[in-house]
């Protein structure tokens, strides 16, 4: 099947991927706002940090911002890994894993990918197939 999708996506015309494109970013906000809802148990500053980013040839939910500097916990918190006490770097500590990015897309997959699937009508519509 993935070859068939790379076919369909050759054939496309710019303004199709143009919409691919915005089938997938409606899809990722599916997951990102269930990555907000879940942060937001136990953060003020990671729900706003979550964003998608990327274009025509993929795109990708982030968090914690550019530097990290919007949520700088966001990292710590979604893999478990050790970080300094307060920026003390002669002091770290293992941060307790919530992994609110992948909870989020294990929680909407269901939901993103109803909602990119609209891509495969458009194919349907626009290629004559």
């Amino acid at each position: 099947m993935a070859s068939s999708i790379a076919a369909l996506s050759a054939a496309s015309t710019p303004e199709l991927k143009r919409a691919s494109a915005k089938r997938l970013r409606e899809a990722a906000e599916v997951i990102a706002v269930r990555a907000r809802a879940i942060s937001a148990t136990f953060s003020k500053r990671i729900p706003a940090s979550i964003k998608i980013t990327g274009g025509t040839t993929g795109v990708y939910i982030t968090a914690g911002g550019a530097d990290g500097k919007e949520a700088p916990n966001a990292y710590p918190f979604e893999d478990g890994v050790r970080h300094p006490l307060f920026g003390n770097r002669n002091h770290w500590y293992a941060q307790p894993k919530r992994p609110f990015l992948e909870e989020a897309a294990v929680q909407a997959a269901d939901a993103a990918a109803e909602a990119f699937a609209a891509v495969l009508d458009d194919w349907t519509k626009t290629l004559d197939l």
